[in-house]
């Protein structure tokens, strides 16, 4: 597919100069049945007429076959760590080692990405009164006391709609020191 600043200059040659297709062709180092492909035409190419023929596409049989065991993966993940998540190249050397897919990379790493996005969770807001909700949590910090670096413990106490927050340093991290 040609640029669009290229269909516009096919166009005028051929409609201002009055060039042949042939002379347009050896002009602009392209085909000639390229030329009278886009003389024929009259909008521009554009990516969005790309997206447009190749949304709808449909995977391979093979990857086809292995999209149910790309989405047990990924839903296994979810239970460990970020860390130790099936990364898209490593689903896809596991897919080829372990199972003889023969398929290519870049559609494992689109079907992933697809899958990744649906399974996303929801984010749904709390909405308290005032007073009803208190949040509290731990904290680490490493401080200096007395030119000696030392690692004291926040608690962090959170009353929600007010956005104020009381935190306060302890030696240790326990019940008793709230």
């Amino acid at each position: 597919m040609i640029a669009v600043a290229q269909f516009h200059l096919i166009k005028f040659l051929a409609e201002r100069e009055g060039l042949s297709q042939r002379e347009i062709a050896r002009k602009l180092q392209i085909s000639r049945n390229t030329v009278a492909k886009y003389l024929q035409g009259d909008t521009a190419p554009t990516a969005a007429k790309r997206r447009q023929v190749y949304a709808h596409r449909r995977y391979s049989a093979e990857v086809e076959h292995v999209i149910p065991l790309i989405d047990q993966w990924l839903k296994e993940d979810q239970q460990v760590w970020k860390k130790q998540r099936h990364t898209a190249a490593r689903i896809y050397r596991r897919l080829r080692d372990e199972y003889g897919f023969t398929g290519s990379e870049s559609n494992i790493r689109k079907v992933v990405a697809q899958r990744r996005a649906q399974q996303q969770e929801v984010f749904i807001p709390l909405v308290f009164q005032l007073g009803q909700q208190f949040q509290f949590d731990w904290g680490e910090a490493d401080v200096k006391i007395g030119g000696a670096l030392t690692r004291v413990y926040l608690s962090a106490c959170n009353c929600r709609p007010v956005a104020r927050s009381l935190f306060e340093p302890t030696a240790a991290r326990n019940r008793s020191r709230f």
